[in-house]
């Protein structure tokens, strides 16, 4: 029989396998933020951020474009994740990345989706 840690781990790469993963991410990823009078999808705000950092990055340091693109890289992306996304969190349309994250995914909504689909795939499997 299989352990309880088993069973979560095949419900859980069963739920991305399903796509199911995948369109949550997307549906968090598209929803509208006020910015003001204006309102932008969380995707774009965190693109315009990312945009706004490489930028900064460059004009700090020319030669970054110069350079080995896989130390570029992990260059940039040590400045996007440290500190917990603080670098998208400061000036003008940031965002509290880890803040809105913790925010969704304690969201009754889509906990509910989330149980509703394990419990259709338990189901299925039971009756497969």
């Amino acid at each position: 029989m299989a352990s309880n840690s088993d069973e979560a781990r095949r419900l859980a790469d069963e739920f991305k396998k399903e796509g199911h993963f995948d369109k949550l991410k997307h549906d968090i990823l598209s929803q509208e933020l006020k910015q003001g009078e204006s309102s932008t999808s969380v995707e774009q705000t965190i693109r315009a951020k990312v945009n706004a950092l490489v930028r900064a990055m460059v004009a700090e340091d020319e030669n970054l474009i110069f350079k080995n693109r896989g130390s570029t890289s992990a260059l940039i992306e040590s400045q996007i994740f440290k500190d917990g996304y603080k670098a998208l969190s400061q000036g003008d349309g940031g965002l509290n990345v880890e803040e809105y994250i913790q925010e969704k995914l304690n969201e009754p909504a889509l906990q509910d989706h989330v149980r509703e689909k394990i419990e259709e795939m338990v189901q299925g499997t039971k009756n497969g």
